[in-house]
């Protein structure tokens, strides 16, 4: 086995001709996202054994912002865990050793994490929350059901690829380059059928909003904002998106997306999903800097909850 550098078409080339269904975080607009990338496969005997798209920031393995969920490598002609397990510590050898850092989330798919871990990479474990049904009033726990029920009697919902009047700056956290660049992208999707904008309308104004993306396999909540609106509209949001992604689109899986920030993800359990655990990846050549990375991990603003008192 051998890692080789690959264009942007050969990459897509692969993909089709392989027949893969293209995750969103690999597809074409994900490669036209990062400013900086590298596209590698594994080849074997000139068969193709995997590929991966991989972000580059300051030399590092990194996302430049949080532009999709995760990122992953994607197996080609790969029938057993054994031979996964190969190719991965071939890409993550590689790339740990040409790169000074790695700083990434995979997908809650990836299981294979003693691959990565034998290469010397730590795996931090964190979670989302993901459903393979689609979701009703009677699925979701009671206290749910009754906000719910609540906002049905004065919300109206809209599903749509319009996102004309969709506030990005409420939905996305970040500095101004961050928000052009990540809603730029998300307005890329929708327009290539890949997204759709779910509005909750009261009295004509829009109260609440949010953006799911999808591939043919997977839907993520990726966007929401919400402007001082009536009790339980962006659960109904996201059970009227659900119930549109599993009835007209046929996806397999709906992923909230889960959040380390305690009380978003406080939020998403209520729902009561499976709970699906996802690694992130830190390493580092300097022993400084894997620290600085785990530190920062530890301490993104709103992961640890502050208890008042004893």
């Amino acid at each position: 086995m051998k890692i080789e550098a690959i264009s942007n078409n050969e990459y897509l080339e692969i993909l089709t001709d392989n027949n893969i269904n293209i995750p969103i975080y690999a597809d074409k607009e994900a490669i036209e996202v990062y400013s900086n990338k590298e596209i590698i496969k594994v080849v074997k005997n000139n068969r193709t054994l995997a590929v991966f798209l991989v972000p580059i920031d300051n030399n590092g393995i990194r996302r430049e912002y949080r532009f999709c969920p995760y990122i992953s490598p994607i197996f080609i002609n790969t029938e057993n865990n054994y031979t996964k397990k190969k190719v991965l510590k071939i890409i993550f050898n590689y790339l740990f050793n040409k790169y000074d850092y790695c700083f990434i989330p995979l997908h809650p798919s990836f299981k294979l994490i003693s691959a990565i871990q034998s290469e010397g990479g730590f795996v931090e474990m964190r979670h989302t929350h993901v459903t393979d049904k689609k979701l009703t009033l009677d699925s979701v726990p009671a206290k749910l059901r009754n906000h719910i029920r609540n906002a049905m009697k004065q919300v109206e919902v809209f599903i749509e690829r319009d996102y004309s009047n969709y506030d990005f700056n409420l939905a996305i956290k970040g500095d101004n380059e961050e928000i052009i660049k990540r809603s730029d992208l998300t307005k890329k999707l929708i327009d290539n059928g890949k997204g759709l904008v779910i509005k909750g309308i009261v009295e004509g104004i829009v109260k609440a909003s949010i953006i799911c993306i999808y591939d043919k396999e997977w839907a993520y909540l990726l966007h929401s904002y919400q402007d001082k609106t009536v009790r339980g509209t962006v659960p109904l949001l996201i059970i009227k998106a659900n119930e549109y992604l599993f009835d007209k689109l046929g996806i397999k899986y709906f992923d909230f997306e889960g959040s380390v920030i305690d009380e978003i993800d406080d939020f998403f359990s209520s729902f009561n999903l499976d709970i699906v655990n996802y690694p992130y990846i830190i390493e580092s050549k300097s022993k400084d800097n894997f620290y600085k990375l785990i530190d920062r991990s530890m301490n993104i603003e709103g992961r640890i909850k502050k208890y008042e008192g004893n």
